[in-house]
């Protein structure tokens, strides 16, 4: 058995390459360590039911951290464990901000992603990912449609392509209760494919989530319930919401593609999420056997 009995992996940017795509190199690695009882655990800041399909490829059937840690699933049963939530009357107070300042927002609920109006992430999301068949709905709709919605609010996300102004807004909102805000401190850049043309939008984001939602608190609760010690943990990200658990995990793991300050908190730096970096890293830290193989 392994040492590490745990590794949360965080899914854009690292367990997929710059396309988007999951390799066989990924999938044949995950499935192995899986099958050897270790604990395959994704940890994501999109909806659990646009996760459930990458758990399936790569064997990691047991549980799912979603929503940034705003939920953990388990996928036997199918049920939330554990969830900390945004209450309604708190999203409204964020909105209020948002609307007044003029500022895009989207809000999440478990099932979909409500918005305004198509663009920033919004955007990517939907030229990325729409598919008529899936489980997640983009929907586009005002204040009306949130008061109705009987869903649990799991996180908000704030888009601009004024940087002086999002700085402004997220010291406003940094005055709500029961919050916590995770600002990206970079201009993202995404590049969208649109009818055979590319082009690239730029902006400044942020996360909200219910006070105390991470990635890592929800990697705590799972570990505790497994009898599992932070030492025996891999954490594997990229972005910003990554940095908890890549700073507390017993081994804290940044792509090469990630942010600065994520690789600045890392024990390691993994390889790029084009070159298998989430592959190599198991194969190294949990596979040793595979290495030791190839040297013969």
């Amino acid at each position: 058995m392994s040492f590490y009995k745990m590794i949360a992996i965080d899914i854009d940017g690292t367990l997929l390459n710059s396309k988007s795509e999951l390799t066989k190199r990924t999938i044949d690695i995950l499935k192995e360590a899986s099958e050897r009882g270790v604990y395959i655990v994704l940890t994501s800041g999109r909806i659990s039911t646009n996760v459930k399909n990458f758990c399936n490829k790569i064997g990691a059937n047991q549980y799912l951290i979603a929503e940034n840690g705003a939920s953990v699933i388990n996928l036997k049963t199918n049920e939330v464990e554990y969830s900390r939530y945004i209450p309604k009357d708190v999203v409204n107070k964020v909105l209020d901000i948002c609307e007044e300042n003029s500022i895009y927002y989207m809000v999440y609920t478990q099932k979909e992603l409500i918005v305004k109006n198509i663009k920033y992430m919004s955007l990517f999301f939907y030229k990325q990912n729409y598919n008529p068949n899936a489980r997640i709905k983009q929907v586009v709709a005002g204040r009306d449609y949130i008061d109705q919605c009987d869903e649990k609010f799991t996180k908000l996300m704030i888009c601009d392509e004024d940087r002086s102004i999002y700085k402004s807004i997220i010291k406003k909102l940094r005055k709500i209760d029961g919050i916590d805000i995770l600002p990206v401190p970079h201009v993202s850049t995404k590049k969208i494919n649109n009818n055979g043309k590319e082009f690239e939008i730029q902006y400044s984001y942020a996360d909200i989530s219910a006070a105390g939602a991470n990635k890592w608190t929800a990697i705590q609760f799972l570990a505790n319930k497994l009898g599992i010690k932070q030492e025996e943990i891999i954490a594997i990200g990229d972005n910003i919401n990554d940095l908890h658990m890549i700073h507390n995990a017993g081994l804290g793991v940044a792509m090469e593609n990630g942010s600065p300050y994520v690789r600045k908190v890392a024990n390691v730096v993994a390889p790029s999420n084009d070159k298998d970096g989430v592959a190599q890293i198991v194969e190294k830290y949990v596979l040793r056997w595979r290495l030791f193989l190839r040297r013969q």
